[in-house]
């Protein structure tokens, strides 16, 4: 089942008996899910399905696609294997926010970070109680290992193989010396607070806008029992797949 939007944004004919294109796919229980685009698609097609634990295969047809299982110049062979159920489905963390009582999920990252247009923001964190730091910055991207190929990398922070249970913390442009990327382990809570004077900080969930953090305010973000399942071919190797994606791009 492809949404329509999606058939036109590839300029990709109708399948027939082969696919069935729909506006809506509803609540109905598939197989898997293939993504055809880059990780944002991959993104979008976890939070559709999210709760109903469809494993996701990505088709890159985007710019980095670490996600995806599947160029497009080798559809035709490596596609064949998936559809005869000769795959594996890796777990992946999400992430848990919790902001004023409201609990969503995020599979790459949790940023809390100045509005556009904003002046800088002023954030602490704290972590199972402690407080570790406050410091003037653009914001803070909290990561699961997934995640730690994207906002988190472009910030600085550390690349973390998927095999790991981990959040990553890393500081978004901070006006500080002493600023390094906290790791932290699946049971730890952290908490970050809105120490800025008059200033809301926006929250993002993968890079969707999720609201907002007013002055004085403050979210948790923990790993969640939930895992989202990504389907990869079984030859499949964190590191290889780091090396050609940002190594020998």
């Amino acid at each position: 089942m492809i949404p329509r939007y999606e058939m036109e944004k590839y300029d990709l004919e109708d399948g027939g008996s082969a696919a069935t294109v729909t506006e809506d796919l509803g609540d109905e229980q598939v197989d898997f899910c293939i993504a055809i685009g880059g990780d944002g698609t991959i993104l979008r097609a976890f939070n559709r399905f999210q709760g109903l634990q469809t494993p996701v295969l990505g088709i890159n047809f985007g710019k980095v696609g670490f996600l995806s299982a599947i160029e497009p110049g080798d559809i035709t062979r490596d596609l064949a294997p998936f559809l005869r159920d000769q795959y594996e489905a890796q777990e992946l963390n999400l992430l848990v926010l919790d902001a004023a009582g409201s609990r969503s999920l995020a599979i790459n990252d949790v940023a809390v970070q100045k509005s556009d247009g904003g002046s800088v923001v002023r954030l602490g964190y704290q972590v199972d109680g402690v407080e570790m730091d406050t410091i003037n910055c653009d914001g803070l991207v909290v990561a699961t290992p997934a995640g730690s190929t994207a906002y988190n990398l472009s910030c600085g922070g550390p690349m973390v193989s998927l095999n790991l249970e981990a959040l990553i913390l890393t500081a978004i442009a901070p006006h500080t010396l002493r600023s390094r990327s906290l790791v932290l382990a699946p049971k730890e809570k952290l908490v970050i607070h809105n120490h800025s004077l008059g200033s809301a900080a926006a929250i993002y969930l993968d890079g969707r806008h999720a609201g907002d953090l007013g002055p004085g305010g403050d979210i948790s973000v923990s790993l969640a029992a939930e895992k989202a399942r990504l389907i990869q071919p079984p030859e499949a190797n964190f590191f290889r797949t780091m090396r050609s994606k940002f190594i020998r791009s």
